[in-house]
């Protein structure tokens, strides 16, 4: 969070530090084990000011707030699942996978997704983007 240049890092820094303390004193966590299980952002209340305007007129101008919600967790000393045969245990260490059966009826023509080419330059841009 140090790193990023925006303008809401900063406060989620200060209040993950917060949480992280908080943690380590009420709840006696080892910070050495603890992770950030859920972070969770919400809409907060709104703040009403005035906005005056021409003609002795005025408007309501609403400012937005939001809240943020941690859980952080300890991590735990988890046994390895063992498999119970050869590919099963090559799957489980990470290893290549195994390759794809022939279903008659089933084949991958195309990728679902194709990320964007960034090298292709941009020709005549637009000033808004087609979605």
């Amino acid at each position: 969070m140090q790193f990023s240049s925006k303008k809401a890092a900063d406060r989620i820094k200060h209040s993950l530090v917060w949480a992280r303390k908080n943690a380590m004193f009420q709840k006696e966590m080892n910070p050495e084990n603890m992770f950030v299980k859920l972070a969770r952002v919400g809409k907060g209340k709104y703040r009403k000011r005035i906005d005056p305007k021409a003609r002795g007129r005025y408007g309501m101008v609403r400012v937005p707030y939001a809240h943020m919600k941690y859980v952080l967790w300890e991590k735990q000393a988890q046994e390895l699942p063992v498999g119970r045969n050869a590919e099963e245990r090559a799957l489980l260490a990470g290893g290549n996978l195994l390759p794809r059966r022939d279903i008659k009826g089933f084949k991958l023509y195309k990728k679902a997704w194709m990320p964007l080419n960034e090298r292709k330059p941009v020709i005549n841009p637009k000033p808004y983007y087609n979605w």
